[in-house]
């Protein structure tokens, strides 16, 4: 049996090259790529929850602020 030739090896420079080369469509159509959701465990959304609530807090700040300076 012969093994399979590898697939070329693509340097940055000439997928560089290759990508301005494209025209719009098929640029975009280079581009997609579906990347699947994740899914994270407890930490991860300890985290995540708690920049949620900490985003709310500071955006009520700055409307407190906003109206407090606007009265």
């Amino acid at each position: 049996m012969t093994k399979p030739p590898s697939p070329p090896v693509v340097s940055p420079s000439d997928q560089t090259l290759v990508l301005a080369s494209l025209e719009h469509d098929q640029l975009v159509g280079a581009k997609k790529n579906h990347i699947p959701r994740r899914h994270f465990n407890g930490p991860e959304l300890t985290v995540i929850w708690a920049l949620r609530l900490y985003l709310l807090f500071m955006m009520a700040v700055v409307i407190y602020q906003v109206w407090t300076a606007a009265r």
